[in-house]
């Protein structure tokens, strides 16, 4: 969170000092709320007390005071909510989170219209790991509130996300960016998106993704977050777009753009994909990249430039998997002399792979180099995945053998 739920309460314990409680709307009368002016006099005498020893950095004295005034009221039956909130905002500073829990639980039991004591109970139980206790206590904690603070309200909806409830947290978010309780956040947004991925609502999720984008479409990280949402949901075609309208507005990474060509792969853009690539790729490009890049000019018939890139990245790191797309490349171009030796560059350095053996035997009956394809057909035929290809070509060579004088 932004901004810790301890702040939030102790906001709240320091205004207490001044301001009183307003009482919850009821149909029936209800008594009016305890406030600070109308604790009895020992009980300011004890907050007084209590607030000295903290100045001097005495917190467990000031909760020994504390406590040994509720325990003695309680033994009265005239306990104090108040008094026992004050207890648990000094158990937090004493960084005592347990008992403070339990304080601020009894705050709530003793007066359940107090607002700022079930944000003390949700904001002590998160920091405890009890992210369902503290979704519940927030969101009652908002509700006693005479003024809405939606904050209170994002903590609540990040709480039930936490607690695994993310569909429960839906119905906080949309309140919150519906606009009708002040002007949407984006990081509400982002919350809202994040849960509707999390329960796997599409629906809720391409109506918070329209919602954000006509309040923020100038905004790079909206259109980041829709990349994002849309990759998730393996839609590329929209996330492709979405990651364009990034670079429109701020300048992609070099991992984003190759996420983009990647993207344009995906949807077989395979040229924008090399416009990408080439983008992000830099002279010190690793073998993966290299690959991406040659692979994306193959796909979009640019010969020429997937040559250049495949010689520069083998020159630099040769690979197996590059000397086999120069190798295709060759194919491609009806250059089987060097696509054999490319193959044969790339069987040397993985003599377990099968489908050089394949393609050199395929190139030297194209030469008409029957001995040599007979032989590299053999290999290639021991293996299940290109056994029935072996053989059609060795059934090939068998026959232009018989017909070469």
């Amino acid at each position: 969170m932004k901004h810790s739920l301890h702040t939030v309460a102790f906001a709240v314990f320091a205004a207490a000092w001044t301001l009183a409680a307003a009482p919850a709307r009821s149909a029936e009368p209800q008594p009016p709320m305890e406030t600070m002016e109308t604790l009895p006099r020992d009980a300011k005498l004890a907050l007084f007390n209590a607030q000295q020893h903290v100045e001097k950095g005495e917190i467990d004295k000031a909760v020994d005071d504390l406590a040994k005034y509720v325990r003695d009221h309680d033994k009265k039956k005239d306990d104090s909510y108040l008094m026992r909130y004050q207890l648990a905002g000094m158990l937090v500073q004493a960084d005592r989170r347990d008992e403070a829990l339990a304080q601020y639980e009894r705050t709530v039991a003793l007066e359940p219209r107090y607002a700022p004591g079930w944000i003390g109970v949700g904001e002590t139980a998160y920091g405890l790991g009890n992210y369902k206790r503290a979704a519940e206590a927030l969101q009652t904690g908002y509700e006693r509130m005479d003024e809405k603070r939606p904050d209170v309200l994002y903590y609540a909806a990040v709480a039930r996300v936490q607690s695994g409830d993310a569909a429960g947290a839906l119905p906080l978010l949309e309140e919150l960016t519906g606009g009708k309780i002040g002007k949407p956040k984006f990081e509400w947004y982002r919350g809202l998106v994040s849960a509707c991925l999390q329960a796997d609502d599409n629906e809720h999720g391409q109506r918070a993704i329209a919602s954000m984008l006509d309040r923020f479409s100038a905004q790079a990280d909206a259109w980041y977050l829709t990349f994002q949402y849309y990759a998730s949901v393996s839609d590329y075609r929209q996330a492709a777009v979405a990651l364009t309208m990034t670079g429109y507005l701020r300048p992609l990474t070099h991992q984003e753009e190759i996420q983009l060509g990647d993207l344009y792969s995906a949807i077989e853009a395979p040229a924008a994909a090399a416009d990408c690539y080439a983008t992000a790729l830099s002279d010190t490009a690793g073998p993966r990249e290299v690959e991406r890049m040659a692979s994306a000019y193959l796909a979009s018939y640019q010969p020429d430039a997937a040559l250049d890139v495949l010689e520069r990245g083998i020159k630099r790191e040769p690979t197996f998997r590059l000397w086999s797309l120069l190798g295709d490349l060759h194919v491609m171009e009806n250059r089987f002399g060097q696509a054999y030796q490319a193959f044969e560059e790339s069987s040397h350095l993985d003599p377990a792979q099968p489908r050089p053996h394949l393609m050199m035997g395929y190139c030297a009956l194209e030469l008409n180099r029957v001995d040599d394809a007979l032989a590299q057909l053999a290999i290639a035929a021991a293996d299940d995945e290109y056994a029935e290809r072996a053989q059609v070509l060795i059934r090939r060579a068998q026959q232009l053998a018989r017909t070469t004088p």
